[in-house]
């Protein structure tokens, strides 16, 4: 991927890890014989479906990591939705903006390592199964076949087709902000979740409900009770969503829809949705979105060109910066104030927060949604400040799709980052600099709190700096569950 070629250019970049026994763990609903044959037997496979976000990339994200993880922990066949085109995304050299996961992602890779875990296009199982006859109107039970019986949907209008989908298969009304979604130990049933739930709500051992504040700074253990790690999670929600043998047994094709109407769309970090009895279960979820859900070699190794060019830059213009420091500001503009007013701040209101943090004359990259560079001429006044587009060199001939990712990957590099609250965007470079603080054991991450990373506007600046247990708005921001004490390998 044109390099680095050298360790110590790209060692920096590498968060993740890989651990043969998490490659070979399997949920208590995997039936090996059922999901791995392809003859028709009696064994016959169950599939997960789901709808692509219409929003940007980062909640597609969000979405993609939550489907994930629960195919494989219902013990399905994950379909890939067909490409389509990415809401805020840019023309490629071909002139298209068509995308798929695939194209940020090594799919195949984990299709291939992770046990447990198969994954095919919708092409393949729309001829697998729609057009052999296998999927059934939910309300009469009547063969139905695809619209037209077309087979590939890539690049085309997608309702006809996620009405047809939506028609033959389970769907659930799981809104992330309402329930947490549990899967109960192996061996269990799903009845005593039920009845830990309603423990909590009563009071029965004489505690109130819990209210996150109650653990800031004061983390639960990765392996407590699970009443322990139940009660940490809540953030207000007191309800549980469950996927029990029933609906297991009783549906082929289970399907996640990506509805605003309805609040099921999967816009919420997976840690804060998915929650599993069984803590080691539980911490290899996160392990498995950090170690294989990771962008690409070829997105990863630009950034790492990126982030030497930067560093080279840094110490040619301080020759006393002879690690190449430099520090790092996500500013979302545009469509995301008519969403979120209160973050709303011109350049010399950003420029008040970036000194607060950051000393004038720092090295300091940009990353932003904002082409029009002159709004940031007050910060560029005061700071040696690079924007990616100044790489040019860099990034000729590279999809343009894959800039956005590259700037989170520079950002979460920089000594110190500053994010725009609410933002996807920002929230996953907090993740990655959890991650980072990990494995290079910075201050504070033995608790997941994370020194140098801040947000504006100043009212959520402080919002890493110390533990806080999942609240509301689950979006806004990452939390340290992710990335804190999830390599005990304990699995069992």
């Amino acid at each position: 991927h044109s390099g680095p070629f050298w360790e110590s250019e790209y060692a920096e970049i590498i968060y993740w890890r890989d651990i043969p026994t998490d490659a070979s763990f399997t949920s208590p609903n995997y039936n090996a014989q059922a999901q791995e044959s392809i003859s028709a037997s009696f064994w016959k496979a169950k599939y997960l479906t789901f709808e692509m976000d219409d929003a940007g990339w980062n909640n597609m994200r969000l979405g993609l990591e939550n489907v994930m993880l629960l195919a494989h922990s219902m013990g399905r066949t994950l379909v890939m939705p067909p490409r389509r085109q990415l809401a805020h995304g840019l023309i490629d050299a071909s002139g298209s903006k068509v995308i798929s996961f695939n194209d940020f992602y090594d799919i195949d890779a984990i299709n291939t390592k992770q046990k447990g875990l198969n994954i095919i296009t919708m092409d393949q199982f729309l001829e697998r199964e729609a057009l052999n006859g296998h999927l059934k109107s939910k309300i009469d039970g009547a063969i139905m076949y695809p619209p037209n019986n077309q087979l590939r949907w890539d690049n085309e209008r997608l309702d006809p087709l996620w009405k047809y989908i939506r028609n033959v298969t389970k769907t659930f009304k799981w809104n992330p902000k309402q329930c947490v979604l549990s899967f109960p130990a192996a061996g269990t049933d799903e009845q005593h979740l039920f009845s830990m739930m309603a423990d909590v709500l009563v009071g029965k051992d004489g505690r109130p409900f819990p209210h996150f504040s109650e653990y800031q700074g004061r983390p639960v253990n990765v392996n407590a009770p699970p009443i322990e790690r139940f009660r940490e999670i809540l953030a207000g929600r007191r309800k549980i969503c469950m996927y029990d043998r029933k609906i297991h047994e009783d549906n082929p094709v289970v399907h996640f829809k990506a509805d605003q109407v309805d609040g099921t769309r999967l816009i919420t970090q997976f840690y804060a949705f998915l929650w599993f009895e069984d803590w080691r279960h539980d911490l290899w979820s996160k392990r498995f979105i950090r170690d294989n859900l990771r962008y690409n070699n070829e997105i990863m190794c630009l950034a790492a060109r990126i982030i030497n060019s930067l560093r080279n830059h840094a110490r040619k213009r301080s020759p006393g910066n002879i690690d190449g420091i430099y520090d790092a500001v996500h500013i979302r503009r545009g469509d995301f104030q008519q969403q979120f007013p209160m973050t709303e701040m011109d350049a010399n209101e950003i420029l008040e927060g970036l000194k607060e943090h950051i000393a004038p004359g720092s090295a300091l990259f940009i990353a932003t949604n904002d082409r029009d560079i002159s709004f940031f001429r007050p910060i560029q006044e005061v700071y040696d400040v690079s924007f990616l587009g100044d790489f040019g060199n860099i990034l000729s001939g590279i999809n343009p799709n894959y800039f956005p990712l590259v700037e989170q990957i520079v950002a979460s590099r920089g000594r110190i980052f500053i994010g725009t609250f609410f933002s996807t965007f920002s929230a996953y470079i907090s993740r990655l600099r959890g991650y980072y603080s990990v494995k290079e054991m910075h201050d504070g991450h033995m608790t997941g709190a994370l020194q140098n990373t801040y947000f504006l506007p100043a009212k959520w600046k402080k919002e890493m700096s110390l533990y806080q247990a999942i609240h509301k708005p689950l979006y806004g921001r990452d939390f340290p569950v992710a990335w804190r004490d999830i390599d005990r390998l304990e699995l069992g």
